[in-house]
């Protein structure tokens, strides 16, 4: 789903718009955008994410996009979410299907004309194989929230939404930006700013204040 708010950024959602939508999501997808959000995680990173990486009280998120790792601690919220879920003892908590487990072959093809330009017949041919995936795509994530945004009415969604979210609440909260950092793992506080609109929402909180 493409990132269709204000400036090309994923909608932020409110804490009740969170539960509403994780309440028209179904299993697997549901644990998945509650992992994004109170880890403060890409949806990427917790579709990989292994039986092994949840430690006691803590998940370990191993961050794809600048190749470090994150700890995080599990709240209350997140702690009961996964107790209700149905999740492996090991290996990869969210498992692809068999079907999408299974070496595929790739084939190239090739469409047959007569001298009139009719299609009279196709070659396929065998050009090599991909990899089986382990886990569940972000493509099929992607779809069951779009199903259900598009059901329940909320525009603007991505899985992105998630982690954006919880980087604003915290702000809205009085969390230090550095303190944000270290939950959403932002390399920059630069980057952090952008994340979530900064300089909108001070400039907000300013006229809030001058006007009452």
């Amino acid at each position: 789903m493409p990132k269709v708010a204000r400036k090309g950024q994923a909608e932020i959602l409110s804490r009740e718009q969170l539960a509403e939508l994780w309440a028209e999501l179904d299993q697997p997808h549901q644990l998945i955008a509650q992992l994004a959000y109170y880890t403060g995680s890409r949806i990427g990173e917790v579709v990989a994410l292994r039986a092994e990486d949840m430690v006691g009280s803590r998940i370990v998120i191993r961050q794809s996009k600048t190749e470090t790792t994150k700890t995080v601690d599990i709240v209350t919220p997140l702690a009961d979410a996964i107790t209700l879920a149905p999740l492996p003892g090991s290996g990869y908590l969210f498992p692809a299907s068999p079907r999408t487990q299974a070496e595929r072959k790739v084939y190239r093809i090739k469409r047959h004309k007569d001298d009139g330009g009719h299609v009279t017949g196709w070659t396929f041919q065998v050009v090599g194989t991909k990899s089986p995936r382990p886990h569940i795509s972000t493509q099929a994530v992607d779809k069951a929230i779009r199903r259900a945004c598009e059901y329940i009415g909320l525009e603007g969604v991505s899985t992105h939404s998630f982690r954006r979210s919880l980087a604003t609440h915290l702000y809205d909260a009085g969390t230090p930006l550095r303190t944000i950092m270290a939950v959403t793992g932002h390399q920059s506080l630069a980057s952090l700013t952008r994340y979530i609109n900064l300089d909108e929402k001070q400039a907000g909180d300013a006229l809030r204040r001058f006007f009452g």
